[in-house]
């Protein structure tokens, strides 16, 4: 028996990966850090990433935690 897929078909794609990435159970602290720590006295995100340096009411310090609270967001998106 002949299968014909519509190739048109853009949901199925993405079904597949989301069929996949629920499989999938990552640990951000297992999997990502890995026991590092990291350095709060340093941006956790580039500014092309952030933004943050976009901020013009900021202090530099408030930037740089932004980054920070940027950067661990960002990390959680991969994690259900």
């Amino acid at each position: 028996m002949n299968v014909i897929r519509n190739i048109s078909d853009s949901s199925e794609p993405y079904a597949r990966c989301t069929q996949t990435s629920k499989r999938v159970r990552w640990d951000i602290d297992k999997d990502v850090i890995r026991g590092r720590s990291f350095d709060t006295a340093q941006k956790f995100l580039p500014d092309g990433l952030s933004l943050a340096d976009t901020f013009t009411t900021l202090s530099s310090d408030d930037k740089r935690f932004v980054s920070q609270i940027q950067g661990r967001t960002y990390a959680n998106i991969f994690v259900p």
